[in-house]
């Protein structure tokens, strides 16, 4: 269950920056994803624990959907 912290309209914004930093490191722009990852951190100083751990479980998933062959 989320608490106050993760409802609070800051956290949400830091989180949606950090997830547009990951999109744009994906995409190779290296240097605006430190810029947006900064921008999320300087709002909520937590949030690169946080994505970090989304980040493992997203890469845990795809571990195992590549390992039962893509099959559902």
């Amino acid at each position: 269950m989320a608490g106050k912290h993760e409802q609070s309209p800051e956290h949400k914004k830091a989180h949606d920056l950090a997830e547009e930093a990951i999109e744009k490191a994906a995409d190779g722009d290296t240097r605006k994803a430190r810029e947006l990852a900064d921008q999320a951190k300087d709002i909520d100083p937590k949030i690169g624990q946080e994505m970090a751990k989304e980040i493992e479980d997203d890469r845990r998933k795809a571990d195992k959907f590549k390992d039962q062959g893509g099959q559902g």
